[in-house]
């Protein structure tokens, strides 16, 4: 009878034991804010947020004792938005620890995500004031902003583009090398392509790939890819640039790269003149190659300067948004205001880096230091020269489908430039390729003068 009753209790000891097993498996599964989980397309955040955000703990991948869940996919081809998307439009219906919390966006598709109140939340509901924005770039904030005038995302960075040149070729082509001398061969876009002839004639090539000046003359758009017929445009900006590629293909005054490829970044070390880009893709990308001695060509690591160029532009650029339903909001606001809107962080951001951040007063006060300079400019400081282009951009051209109709138009010109099809070919793969990236747009036509006749 004795052991009856100790067998009874052991098993009621099994029971209530597995039952607090349970019980305590359902609190975690619906205690909110115990996870959070970040999607972005790249580890580059999960860096800034170890170096310059100091709760984090990045080996535990914890935040106290929240544990940090990174959702990381491909950005090219739409991937990543596509399962952003999905993910976003479940999660009024997902257990707390499977919700988005946290969602990074490029300047491609902001708006996309900005101008919706669904999916991201405005900074106010998240208790940021837009008074603690004041101190950042105009346009970061405006392209963040939807049509009510709510802000719903916020940015670390702002990526104003300069153009990046050789000195040696400089001297040896144009008799100097220095920044501001040199601005007067590129001042516009006929002294440009007059100094593309130049460096033709002394065996060098002006630029590394077709699409070195795209994001120039897409920052100088004044009409959005869609107009307001739900047509699909071609602004007269990027039918300059079309012009001027070829024009540059032909006269052999560029290589017929495709941006990021091996041959492109090989001319970082061979005999082409110049590139366009922000404070990233020298850092990231052109110093890089510049000095890596098992690829073709020399060591040209120290050998480069920046200028303005023939226009003001900015590319790319990341911004944080909230995701509506989200279970952590304090915390994702503190991990804002730290990494965006902190100056202290911010300053040691851009000097660290280097990053060109989102703060016109960090900005100014690096553009004024003697002591600061980049190695891979030979010391220069390019900080001022970025100023002014950053209070130059414009932003009103951005539409929800920019990233996949960009990725369109750019592989349906590499093809005409190729010769691989005409430039009537070339209009109709682009509408194709929108047509596949956006199954929605399906009903779009194609809109645009070719030849001083209009057609569709």
């Amino acid at each position: 009878m004795g052991r009856r009753k100790s067998g009874i209790w052991v098993l009621l000891c099994i029971f209530l034991m597995a039952g607090l097993g349970i019980a305590w498996h359902i609190y975690e599964i619906l205690s909110p804010g115990r996870v959070l989980t970040i999607y972005c397309w790249d580890s580059t955040f999960k860096d800034i947020l170890t170096r310059y955000y100091p709760a984090y703990n990045p080996e535990r991948e914890m935040i106290g004792d929240v544990k940090v869940h990174w959702v990381i996919l491909p950005n090219d081809n739409n991937v990543y938005q596509r399962n952003l998307d999905k993910a976003l439009f479940g999660n009024a219906n997902f257990n707390s620890n499977d919700n988005v919390d946290m969602f990074l966006v490029e300047a491609d598709y902001v708006r996309k995500y900005t101008d919706n109140d669904y999916v991201a939340m405005d900074i106010e509901s998240l208790g940021i004031d837009e008074a603690e924005l004041s101190g950042q770039f105009a346009y970061t904030r405006q392209l963040a902003r939807d049509g009510n005038g709510h802000i719903r995302g916020i940015t670390w960075q702002a990526t104003p583009g300069v153009m990046i040149y050789r000195r040696d070729i400089a001297r040896q082509v144009l008799g100097t090398d220095k920044p501001e001398e040199v601005q007067g061969y590129v001042r516009d876009w006929h002294a440009f392509n007059q100094t593309a002839a130049r460096m033709k004639k002394a065996g060098v090539s002006m630029l590394a790939g077709y699409l070195d000046t795209y994001r120039v003359f897409w920052s100088g758009v004044e009409r959005s890819w869609l107009n307001s017929e739900g047509c699909l445009v071609i602004d007269e900006n990027m039918k300059k640039w079309l012009a001027q590629t070829s024009e540059f293909t032909s006269r052999g005054y560029n290589h017929p790269y495709r941006l990021w490829s091996e041959g492109w970044q090989d001319q970082v070390r061979l005999n082409t003149f110049c590139y366009f880009g922000p404070s990233w893709l020298m850092q990231y990308v052109l110093a890089q190659m510049a000095k890596d001695d098992e690829k073709p060509g020399s060591n040209t690591y120290g050998k480069w300067a920046a200028c303005r160029g023939p226009e003001a532009f900015y590319w790319g650029g990341t911004w944080i948004c909230a995701a509506r339903h989200t279970d952590n909001q304090e915390l994702v606001a503190d991990i804002m205001r730290t990494i965006c809107l902190n100056p202290e962080v911010l300053d040691r951001m851009a000097r660290q880096g280097p990053e060109f951040v989102n703060n016109v007063q960090v900005m100014q006060s690096l553009a004024k230091d003697e002591a600061y300079g980049m190695e891979f400019l030979a010391g220069q400081n390019p900080v001022d020269i970025m100023l002014g282009s950053a209070a130059e951009i414009k932003v009103g051209q951005v539409s929800p489908y920019d990233q996949g109709i960009h990725e369109s138009f750019q592989g349906s010109a590499r093809a005409y430039f190729d010769g691989r099809v005409s430039q009537e070919e070339a209009w109709q793969m682009f509408l194709a390729a929108v047509w596949h990236a956006y199954p929605e747009l399906q009903s779009t036509v194609f809109s645009y003068e070719a030849d001083g006749r209009d057609g569709s």
